[in-house]
């Protein structure tokens, strides 16, 4: 089962000096199989949502990157980096290569 954070652009914040400000409110966090179960399983474990008229079809839904998750993508960029490095290195640096992919994902998980 994943994680989802879910999130609506509907309602409004005060600032400090009780000042409206447009931005998203965080409705929560629910586990899932796929974004609708998540979704209902937020409603379900907090029925505040749908009676503060929250409307469901303008939830935003995003998966979460559980710890167990991101070791094992790091370990698997560990066990490609240096061999794939080479090799994209002796080939030239062709466009087609899965170095620069290994790349952007080194760089988002460090």
């Amino acid at each position: 089962m994943a994680e989802f954070v879910i999130y609506t652009t509907e309602g409004f914040t005060q600032d400090p000096n009780g000042n409206d400000i447009e931005n998203c409110q965080m409705l929560g966090e629910a586990c899932g199989n796929n974004l609708d179960e998540a979704k209902d399983n937020l409603l379900k474990e907090n029925p505040w949502i749908a009676k503060a008229g929250f409307n469901r079809s303008k939830f935003i839904v995003r998966q979460l990157l559980t710890n167990k998750e991101h070791a094992a993508i790091k370990e698997v960029l560990e066990y490609l980096w240096e061999n794939e490095g080479r090799h994209f290195e002796k080939q030239g640096e062709p466009s087609n290569h899965i170095f620069p992919i290994l790349k952007q994902l080194n760089d988002l998980i460090n």
